[in-house]
């Protein structure tokens, strides 16, 4: 059985580029289009897809507002934003609300069907663009200040930090080192605090500029 995906996007050339991606795919279907935000809560009462590409930014509500809800109401549905726009603070509102992956609009087909695989073996996904885009704020602003270092970390600390930059789940992370979720999120709670961070970006962004993990 295919994996099922629909796009939400005002844009039909958007979905136009994701359907050549898709077509004569094995693995993966696109079984729905919609143009806004109401159009697809209205399918989504009827049948859930496996993936759910959303754009970012629409009219009416936005992809992020959207995001929230259907990550609540419909967890299993893996929800993957659509950007023209590869900023921090987008990224950042992304994951928050719930996305497990970001891709910039202009990525290449290769690169889609990446995400996608990657997107349904558990991990999360950000395109290139993104990544750069992100790696580079990120280091602009750590040269302006003292930047943290791996020193203050445990052995124990770092491999759950590259762990979760690979995009692994709590789960997963626990199965990996052999402890529970809950230990892992105590574990991701503690290095928040002791580095001074707020998200799982900034973990991201703090694992690639201290060499703990690569783009």
């Amino acid at each position: 059985m295919k994996t099922t995906i629909y796009i939400t996007d005002d844009h039909k050339i958007v979905a136009d580029g994701v359907a050549s991606f898709l077509d004569g795919n094995e693995k993966y279907e696109l079984k729905l289009y919609c143009r806004s935000g109401q159009e697809l809560m209205e399918k989504l009462k009827q049948a859930q897809p496996d993936v759910l590409l959303l754009d970012i930014s629409m009219p009416g509500i936005s992809g992020i507002d959207l995001a929230k809800i259907i990550s609540k109401e419909y967890p299993a549905t893996r929800i993957v934003m659509l950007s023209s726009s590869t900023d921090e603070e987008s990224l950042d509102a992304a994951v928050q609300a719930g996305a497990k992956g970001y891709l910039a609009k202009d990525v290449a087909e290769e690169e889609f069907l990446t995400a996608l695989d990657k997107i349904m073996a558990g991990e999360s996904y950000f395109s290139t663009s993104v990544r750069q885009s992100v790696f580079n704020t990120f280091t602009k602003h750590v040269q302006q200040e003292s930047g943290h270092q791996t020193d203050d970390l445990s052995e124990r600390e770092i491999e759950v930090i590259r762990l979760i930059a690979e995009g692994l789940s709590m789960k997963e992370i626990g199965e990996r080192l052999f402890i529970s979720a809950r230990t892992v999120e105590t574990h991701k709670k503690n290095i928040l605090e002791k580095l001074d961070l707020h998200s799982t970006v900034d973990l991201v962004k703090y694992a690639i500029l201290n060499g703990i993990a690569s783009l």
